[in-house]
């Protein structure tokens, strides 16, 4: 489970990235809100933001120059508890992290984390605790029961218990694997029985000893060259020692020739010495040879038998398709494991009913204790919410969470979360996919939005048009929904209406401009003077009247 707490995105650096050739902005914390035409590049900027997150990219986003893109991302983390992601993936610490992506011209993509080359995966990783990017596709993922399931849990605070709950389940569905394919082998296992005895006994009658092929093939070459063998030692150790005359005796000669010298002479010493042992070594050498020459006879009986035998080797290793008689050893021992398994498999499958049996109780006793957890934190869920709903100008809302019994336990619990929701009175509550406007699903997100992040403590908020179907008052409600939201996180709203706009603790503009004939896409930071000028031409047009800017001024006070 992620680790609660919230950072703050302080700066954004875009260089040759779609229309943006570059652009650097510092953020600071509150509400902040990002207005501008619609085309003029607000969704390029949010595009930016999530390359360096660590989305997926290609060469589409390249501006057209011959540099590479580069996005780097400032947050100001100091706070919060990211040291050990840090530890756990190998990086420096600093409180204020960088994050950089580069895209070079052929498409190649690096990533960066405080200047260190890391993986794309490591900076998204990092990336999902730094940002919250909430879309209408994700307002949509609202009805989804999978997503209202983690919506529950993320309230509820369910993470361990959810942990030991999936924990079960895996064991469970390991064992449930492992009873149908021994189900499905039973068949045709007991059909290999009798081929696999056929293998193992005859690696058994085989009787192989490990050295025993190398053994062999040195006494295949001697048996094949016996006469040669022979000869050579015999005439060797006759000219030895027993011609006329021998090298034995030529070396006697010599030896007392020498000694003779010795008293003469001192040099002569060491010589006479070197030679007694060059001639008791000659002779040593003489024996050895006589004695191959009589223990090597031609032995054609033995030759066939040693032949025989390997070729039997070969046979078995090219059977088996292997290099040498420990693998035909190792391939022996697994056959008798094979015929042990098989010979037992009705032991076996009982085994792994009974163990799935086990395994699913395991299961199903710790998931009934995350839906205990759960159901104990849905009234509390549905009063927040419906509080908050009647605040973003709902005042007849209803909202009911239940817990649906699954036919079959799944890996996210033993039911499904079922949300239902009506927003005029007298209407008893629907599925959100049958109940729900695109204006009011956008409320709930953003009312749930609130609600987790004063239980979880969510990181930076960027929501990107949530305001979608909503205006005039209800519009103003969500603006202050959002502003009270941002009291303790960071929240970055693009919109544009200008209730919203106007309750931001700053606004941004964004805008195009024609450049050596190419457009490209800026972003500022307006002054207090700019944003009412800008909020009044949201209310009326290009040309506010004195009526527009006042409600404009009166939109930034009440934000």
């Amino acid at each position: 489970m992620k680790p609660y707490f919230w950072a703050v995105l302080r700066h954004l650096s875009i260089r040759n990235f779609a229309i943006i050739r570059e652009l650097e902005i510092d953020f600071q914390g509150g509400l902040l809100t990002v207005t501008g035409e619609t085309g003029a590049g607000k969704s390029i900027i949010l595009g930016a933001l999530s390359l360096v997150l660590g989305e997926r990219a290609d060469t589409s986003v390249m501006d057209g120059s011959q540099e590479k893109c580069v996005v780097e991302a400032e947050f100001d983390i100091s706070a919060y508890a990211l040291r050990s992601f840090f530890e756990q993936e190998d990086l420096d610490y600093e409180p204020h992290c960088l994050l950089r992506r580069e895209i070079t011209l052929s498409g190649k993509s690096r990533a960066f984390i405080n200047d260190t080359p890391v993986t794309v995966q490591q900076l998204k990783e990092l990336g999902e605790y730094l940002v919250d990017i909430h879309s209408q596709h994700e307002t949509l993922s609202l009805k989804d029961r999978r997503y209202q399931v983690e919506i529950l849990d993320a309230f509820a605070k369910s993470g361990e218990k959810l942990l030991a709950y999936q924990t079960a389940y895996k064991a469970f569905k390991e064992a449930e694997k492992s009873l149908r394919s021994l189900e499905s082998s039973d068949g045709s296992l007991q059909a290999d029985l009798d081929f696999f005895r056929f293998q193992w006994q005859e690696l058994e009658d085989a009787s192989l000893k490990v050295g025993e092929q190398e053994d062999l093939e040195q006494e295949q070459a001697r048996l094949e060259h016996a006469g040669e063998i022979s000869k050579t030692a015999f005439e060797g150790a006759a000219l030895l020692k027993d011609a006329e005359p021998s090298i034995h005796d030529q070396l006697s000669q010599l030896s007392g020739a020498l000694r003779n010298l010795i008293k003469v002479d001192a040099r002569f010493e060491s010589l006479h010495e070197r030679l007694t042992s060059a001639d008791i070594e000659l002779s040593d050498i003489a024996r050895e040879l006589e004695n191959i020459a009589d223990t090597t006879p031609a032995d054609g009986q033995r030759l066939e038998l040693v032949v025989n035998r390997l070729n039997l080797i070969q046979s078995l290793q090219n059977k088996h398709r292997v290099n040498s008689i420990e693998e035909l050893e190792q391939k022996r021992f697994w056959l008798e494991d094979e015929i042990h398994r098989i010979e037992h498999l009705d032991e076996s499958l009982a085994n792994a009913r009974n163990l799935v049996v086990e395994r699913r109780a395991e299961a199903t006793k710790v998931g009934e204790v995350l839906s205990e957890h759960r159901a104990s934190y849905i009234p509390a869920l549905e009063q927040e919410l419906v509080s908050l709903l009647n605040q973003v100008g709902m005042p007849h809302a209803k909202v009911h969470i239940a817990l649906e019994k699954l036919e079959q336990m799944q890996e996210a619990g033993l039911e499904e979360v079922q949300m239902r929701f009506s927003s005029n009175a007298g209407m008893a509550p629907q599925p959100l996919h049958k109940a729900a406007s695109g204006g009011e699903l956008s409320r709930l997100m953003l009312c749930l939005k609130s609600i987790l992040a004063e239980n979880t403590a969510l990181a930076t908020l960027i929501f990107d048009e949530i305001d979608t179907g909503i205006s005039g008052e209800v519009a103003a409600k969500v603006g202050r929904l959002m502003r009270q939201l941002a009291k303790g996180h960071q929240v970055i709203s693009i919109t544009h209406l200008p209730q919203i706009a106007g309750s931001g603790m700053a606004q941004y503009f964004v805008y195009k401009e024609v450049r050596d004939g190419k457009t490209h896409t800026g972003m500022r930071l307006l002054s207090d003077e700019e944003r009412i000028q800008e909020l009044a031409k949201m209310l009326s047009g290009d040309n506010p009247s004195s009526s527009a800017m006042a409600n404009a001024k009166e939109l930034m006070l009440n934000g």
